[in-house]
């Protein structure tokens, strides 16, 4: 499996709700003090880093100018995502923990006119069978759907964070990440199998709605406003209070003293998931919170 299959099933699993089209959307202006890349400064910190928050699946015409993020990158001295995606142990582990346990197949918890359902779901957004994925976790197959031209609108989409390894590995920067594979698979893990089986049925039951939210998050991410890209994600109505803790709060709470030991030590060019930014307990505010000073640049 390719980094990028596994940037979806890694980073796409919170945006799985009702919404909107976006292919023909533009990008409005940034709300005021709101934005997706910030500038770091503050708490006697000797250079600036940077924190961008990514969306990990998007069409190559919706890129923001590619020259101003190699800018910014630029001015640091190492890349930080959310895993190394750099290190192939990283890559090993997380092929093994995206299967089900014991190598079980999600078959025997869906019943045959489910499996037909979900098989014919698979065959019309992406022309396979879901035979194929039926060994990998629900959540995690849930998400290798948004690639469709059908809900993406475009064929060959790409990751940002691939884009910003690219630029990392160009400067022959370090690339490290702010959290191991277990501690992402124990967020994921928390909803149990029977619960990931249900959502994948209700997305083949009615796709449409099931890929609805993702093409809000799309369409509010080209504005560069992490402050409604969260709302956005409070507002989904498909995943439990404790699951959004684990994804989302959790996380974010671990990632600080992750990000304060580099940013301090080392001028840091930060990639995370858009949704990790915005709200009271989101990576922006912490941030602040510590004493850190932080800037909305607009892309």
């Amino acid at each position: 499996m390719n980094k990028s299959l596994f940037l979806l099933l890694f980073f796409l699993l919170t945006f799985m709700c009702p919404g909107l089209d976006v292919r023909a959307q533009k990008a409005p202006t940034v709300p005021s003090g709101s934005a997706i890349l910030y500038k770091i400064t503050g708490k006697k910190l000797k250079k600036p880093s940077y924190i961008f928050g990514t969306i990990h699946l998007i069409c190559p015409k919706d890129m923001f100018p590619a020259e101003g993020l190699k800018a910014y990158v630029g001015q640091t001295e190492q890349l930080l995502l959310e895993l190394d995606l750099d290190d192939p142990a990283v890559m090993k582990k997380a092929a093994s923990g995206s299967m089900m346990p014991d190598g079980k197949s999600v078959k025997p918890f869906l019943k045959p006119e489910e499996y037909a359902k979900v098989d014919a779901l698979f065959k019309n957004y992406l022309g396979i069978s879901y035979d194929q994925l039926q060994n990998f976790k629900p959540i995690l197959v849930t998400a290798v759907l948004l690639r469709s031209p059908k809900v993406i609108g475009c064929s060959g989409p790409v990751a940002y964070d691939n884009f910003l390894v690219e630029i990392a590995t160009a400067k022959k920067m370090p690339i490290n990440g702010l959290e191991t594979v277990e501690a992402e698979f124990a967020a994921l893990d928390a909803q149990p199998i029977e619960k990931q089986v249900e959502g994948l049925v209700k997305m083949a039951s009615d796709p449409e709605k099931g890929f609805g939210e993702f093409k809000d998050l799309y369409r509010i991410y080209l504005t560069q406003s992490s402050d409604d890209l969260f709302k956005l994600t409070e507002n989904q109505e498909d995943m439990d209070a404790a699951m959004q803790e684990k994804l989302l709060v959790d996380r974010n709470a671990a990632w600080i003293p992750v990000i304060e030991k580099n940013i301090t030590s080392t001028p840091s060019f930060l990639g995370v998931g858009s949704a990790h930014l915005g709200g009271p307990k989101g990576v922006l505010n912490l941030l602040r919170k510590k004493g850190y000073v932080l800037t909305p640049i607009k892309l």
